[in-house]
């Protein structure tokens, strides 16, 4: 990827790491993040509910010491589950129950806030997931635009292994980009693993069973989880994007509305 060149409509490449390793090596471009499953749809609910102070932690350790320092809420999981002392797991329909509304809240989890941490160089990092798809393709390709940036798309994944939920994601994200692209007449192009995202996505209409197939799927089914499945099959259902602050601590906050 070639990074950012300050160009009008310049061609525009659009690439997706499938495995978090595969943006090692990217320049930092306009990027966005996806742990469907449910980092991205938590983080992005959280936003919606009112949440004034979101902090992401990489570690339990961390999320502890930063609960303490502010008196936020504590969420997260470890493979799935509640870890001791945390308040809340990495739910969305959980934390919708929460009360979240004007409080701070550090979120910790296996694998998205991990990912988060470690593409700190990239700016702006966006989160993504299907409840704000459009929303989030279209800030991603306005900036893009903006600051003659390619754009990428990092999918956290299970461990740094293949996770299906999020690569059939970014797939959707990037109909919506290439949608977009097409209406603003912005010329853009897919690298060989963004080509795969999205023709996996077109070989699974109904994503719904296709999360609930997944490994992450049936881990939550058995963790009883599965209202968080269906929370986090409602694509475009809320406007929020967040993008991702990095200072002494990491917090997303969110972006101004889309007309």
């Amino acid at each position: 990827m070639r990074g950012r060149r300050c160009c009008a409509m310049r061609i525009i490449n659009v690439d997706v790491a499938l495995v978090p390793a595969e943006a090692r090596r990217w320049p930092p471009i306009v990027c966005v993040v996806i742990d469907e499953l449910r980092a991205s749809s938590t983080i992005t609910t959280l936003l919606d509910l009112g949440c004034t102070d979101t902090s992401l932690a990489a570690s339990l350790r961390e999320a502890r010491r930063l609960g303490m320092e502010r008196g936020s809420l504590l969420a997260g999981e470890r493979d799935g589950r509640t870890p001791r002392g945390v308040d809340a797991n990495n739910s969305p329909a959980e934390l919708a129950r929460a009360a979240v509304r004007g409080r701070s809240v550090v979120l910790r989890t296996t694998n998205g806030t991990v990912v988060i941490s470690r593409l700190q160089r990239m700016t702006p990092l966006y989160v993504g997931c299907l409840l704000n798809a459009r929303a989030c393709a279209e800030q991603a390709l306005r900036e893009a635009v903006s600051l003659g940036s390619d754009v990428g798309i990092v999918c956290a994944g299970e461990h740094g292994r293949f996770a299906l939920e999020d690569a059939l994601t970014a797939g959707l994200l990037l109909e919506r980009l290439l949608e977009l692209a097409a209406a603003w007449r912005v010329p853009g192009r897919l690298s060989d693993s963004a080509e795969v995202a999205i023709r996996l996505r077109w070989t699974y209409p109904d994503l719904v069973a296709a999360f609930r197939a997944s490994s992450t799927g049936r881990l939550l089914r058995d963790i009883n989880a599965e209202e968080d499945l269906e929370l986090c099959c409602r694509v475009d259902g809320s406007r929020t994007v967040p993008v991702v602050n990095v200072g002494s601590r990491l917090q997303v906050r969110r972006m101004a509305p889309l007309a």
